[in-house]
């Protein structure tokens, strides 16, 4: 399954993959800010690019959307993006999405369009009602691309994350299906 932008395209993972999720999630500087920790080996990375292959799998019940990001033009791998759902039912359902781009990337405005693709997917694929994203509080960047997508902040878990020897804040935001749509007709008039 994939999905299009102007600029870029969402495509699942497959076993050929494993390179391209790797370069991402061993880089220092794309996983500076992150919740998890860089992983330094290929064995580290595998029980988790496992799970991304399974999930890719299933129809019912699937919890776990992963998705390489790629220049529409030139089908460069750029950095990767996720939707996790963590509640659904047949009235809708709350996930969180997140998006790492490889530096060379950075500051081209393709994580605020990935994380409006995820937004779209979670929202008129999935059946999502609610989406949410996190960041590390010192991540400027990635909480003004929150805010792009018309998030609102609903919080700062203080001392969340462990990064680089202490503790830090993470800020939360997050946007209902019903204020997504509100802003698609608006931006259509």
């Amino acid at each position: 399954m994939s999905y299009k932008s102007n600029r870029l395209v969402l495509k699942e993972f497959t076993e050929m993959d494993f390179e391209n999720i790797y370069s991402v999630y061993s880089n220092e500087k794309v996983m500076k800010y992150a919740l998890l920790d860089r992983v330094t080996s290929r064995e580290e990375l595998t029980p988790y690019f496992e799970e991304i292959l399974r999930s890719n799998k299933l129809t019912e019940k699937r919890e776990l959307y992963a998705y390489g990001i790629y220049l529409s033009k030139e089908g460069n791998f750029i950095g990767t993006a996720d939707i996790e759902v963590y509640r659904q039912n047949s009235q809708g359902g709350c996930g969180e999405i997140g998006y790492f781009l490889l530096p060379d990337f950075w500051g081209s405005g393709y994580a605020s369009e990935a994380a409006g693709i995820l937004t779209e997917i979670g929202f008129c694929h999935i059946g999502l009602h609610r989406l949410c994203a996190s960041c590390n509080a010192n991540n400027q960047h990635s909480e003004n691309v929150m805010r792009k997508l018309g998030m609102q902040k609903e919080g700062e878990l203080r001392k969340e994350r462990f990064k680089e020897g202490s503790w830090v804040n993470e800020l939360r935001y997050g946007i209902l299906k019903t204020d997504w749509e509100n802003q698609m007709r608006l931006s259509k008039s």
